[in-house]
């Protein structure tokens, strides 16, 4: 494993419980894969489809999202640390099966381009022992933190 979920606490802002990432595996240029593995005692599965227990389609977005955001900060470099990685759009998801209780979700990612500095366009997958649980597009977009908090700092 590249990446513990202490190491990966130090690269990206998330922490329990809100933390969609386990562990990273492999990691290319533009390319990621890691785990987030599911428990029965997980928050979200207390009240989300409560007779038939299923994680919600949004989080599953999120931990490919929290992937993405690892190279993404990686391919930046040093500096990553004065940048915001924010959702920008999601062009593009689809869910083909559930993912339930305990299921340990393999997170793969591929950045395919970052423009102006600014967009990054990323395609991303979730499967559960091989089978393919949930495809996305989206886009992040990379924003100075200064200027962000200043922007919309409370007045």
């Amino acid at each position: 494993m590249l990446f513990n979920k202490e190491e990966i606490k130090k690269i990206i802002p998330y922490d329990d419980p809100f933390l969609f990432v386990h562990g990273i595996e492999e990691m290319g240029e533009n390319t990621i894969s890691g785990f987030y593995q599911t428990s029965k005692d997980d928050y979200y599965f207390k009240g989300h489809f409560k007779d038939f227990t299923i994680m919600p389609g949004v989080l599953v977005i999120e931990a490919l999202a929290q992937i993405s955001t690892v190279i993404l900060r990686k391919k930046i470099g040093e500096n990553h640390e004065k940048y915001h990685f924010l959702a920008y759009d999601v062009r593009g998801a689809q869910f083909y099966k559930s993912i339930f209780p305990g299921d340990k979700i393999k997170l793969n990612a591929e950045v395919l381009g970052i423009y102006n500095d600014k967009i990054a366009h990323v395609k991303a997958e979730a499967l559960v022992e091989n089978d393919l649980k949930c495809e996305v597009r989206f886009s992040v977009a990379i924003v100075d933190k200064k200027e962000f908090e200043q922007k919309y700092a409370k007045k």
